[in-house]
């Protein structure tokens, strides 16, 4: 079976088991008309989680869901009420000037919805290909070439955890189709809302930072966990003023990724592992119905609240050298690099030479106004990947482990330059040449050309491209189409066998 028709089928049954008409998702067209879909998209996750709860990805969708589903609903407001009054005066065929009269809340409305149809495109299809063959189907994929090989091991932790009961390996491979979710899906659009007319777009993303929602019990928000805070030194004291603001903005996926992983993934772990009944309880709740109490009307008593009192001032002995309260508290993901990054594949990295902080689990290289950085990549044999990069992340796929992954994403661009680079890719490392042919010519077919020639029934596809082993370093190019968009998002992926604990080998460093 071609790779098109793999994912079209899983996508297919997905649809089928969520109850959603291929005609009717249409995110362009605004939450008003798509309500039942995103409900519906919410409820599937949900009897995914109450039927399998090994399947904690779905389980946290649809813990989160609720809260994103109100934020729909109010960024929906005054967009969805144009829109209908277009089609009330011209006509619903009137498509294009609906979308000019929802202005600039309807573009950041139909971006959330874009994103909620390529995640489910992305991830239902997984789950049931696991659901219903088990992990031949995946592995269907994975041979196919629409995953990935950490994607695999991903879904070969989740099995093999939960028929031996290794709740580590469960977690660990939810937590691994979390970041693909989170980095390969979804980060481009909030790229796009923070870059859309320039100060506007950063203006609403830091808005959407402060009123965010912690729809997990016991999590929290992120100008809770993250206040900026001013500091100064005055004589011997140092004194330092929390605020009720944001130190960042979850558009930006370093500080997206903190947050997730350092609060809101442990807190929703804690309260799988240890009341697993009150959060199946919580999730058999109607979508419509959890989503009333994060609508913005209902938490503004509690935002007002929350900008009155969340000021502190702490006093201490002032530190011993000028800038200790440089940088941005809690940081676990630097921002910055500078101009360049080389990282040491050489041998498997470990922990203290990767840069990885003791609370954190991945680091991500990336400039503060996301100016492409040059990254090189030493490997076995005298062997250097180089590229002009968008960002780097190095992660370990095990809590509290040595670091076996690292993904440099390269900047989103048009066919041409993507097949440019996988031309060239295939040349420099060695996989065929007739496979990247075969891939231009599906992208460059009418059902998937972008906005002139695609249709939003057909949104997102990955290919992945796996050229020979280099030493101990599996070596993969990852090609993402979102296809109404017409763009590609070209990334390196290198994955190896971590390093033992305790080990000195490796080393990942700014230039």
């Amino acid at each position: 079976m071609e790779p098109d028709d793999l994912k079209k089928e899983w996508f297919d049954r997905a649809l089928q088991r969520a109850g959603i008409a291929h005609d009717s998702w249409r995110p362009s067209r605004g939450v008003d008309e798509t309500r039942r879909v995103v409900e519906a998209v919410y409820t599937y996750y949900g009897q995914l989680f109450l039927e399998h709860p090994y399947l904690q990805w779905a389980g946290m969708a649809a813990m989160i869901g609720p809260a994103f589903y109100a934020g729909f609903r109010d960024l929906g407001l005054v967009p969805d009420a144009a829109r209908r009054t277009v089609a009330t005066v011209f006509g619903r065929r009137s498509r294009q000037l609906a979308q000019d009269a929802a202005g600039d809340l309807g573009f950041y409305e139909t971006t959330f919805l874009t994103m909620q149809k390529k995640i489910f495109e992305d991830q239902a299809s997984m789950h049931e290909a696991y659901l219903i063959g088990g992990m031949p189907q995946v592995e269907a994929l994975y041979h196919a070439r629409i995953i990935d090989v950490a994607t695999l091991t991903a879904w070969r932790q989740i099995d093999a955890g939960r028929r031996s009961g290794d709740e580590a390996a469960v977690a660990s491979g939810n937590r691994a189709l979390l970041f693909r979710e989170q980095y390969d899906i979804i980060d481009r659009f909030y790229i796009q809302m923070l870059d859309f007319r320039r100060l506007e777009g950063r203006a609403f993303t830091y808005l959407l930072t402060l009123a965010g929602a912690p729809s997990i019990p016991g999590a929290h928000s992120y100008p809770e966990r993250y206040p900026l805070k001013f500091a100064r030194r005055l004589w011997r004291a140092a004194i330092s003023t929390r605020t009720p603001l944001a130190d960042g903005n979850i558009a930006i996926f370093a500080d997206r990724w903190k947050l997730i992983d350092a609060d809101t993934l442990p807190r929703y772990l804690a309260l799988v592992l240890g009341d697993l009944g009150e959060v199946q309880e919580e999730v058999r709740k109607p979508v419509a119905q959890r989503m009333r109490r994060y609508r913005l009307l209902a938490r503004a008593p509690q935002l007002a609240l929350g900008a009155l009192t969340h000021w502190g001032v702490d006093i201490s002995a002032a530190p011993g050298r000028p800038g200790a309260f440089a940088g941005r508290p809690g940081t676990t993901s630097p921002a910055g690099t500078g101009g360049s990054i080389a990282i040491d594949l050489t041998r498997p990295p470990t922990r203290e030479v990767a840069g990885l902080a003791a609370d954190t689990d991945s680091r991500v290289w990336m400039n503060p106004g996301r100016e492409p950085i040059d990254v090189a990549v030493s490997l076995p044999g005298s062997r250097t990947y180089r590229a002009r990069a968008a960002m780097a992340v190095l992660l370990s796929s095990t809590r509290a482990g040595n670091p076996d992954r690292l993904t440099v994403r390269l900047p989103s661009s048009g066919l041409d330059a993507a097949w440019q680079l996988i031309a060239g890719y295939a040349a420099e490392w060695g996989f065929p040449s007739e496979e990247a042919a075969r891939w231009r010519a599906r992208a460059d077919s009418p059902a998937s050309s972008g906005p002139g020639g695609g249709t939003e029934l057909e949104t997102y596809s990955t290919h992945v491209f796996t050229p020979d082993d280099v030493g101990f370093v599996h070596l993969e190019f990852q090609v993402s189409h979102h296809i109404p968009e017409g763009e590609f998002v070209i990334a390196a992926l290198f994955s190896w066998r971590a390093a033992s604990q305790g080990g000195t080998s490796g080393s990942a460093k700014n230039s």
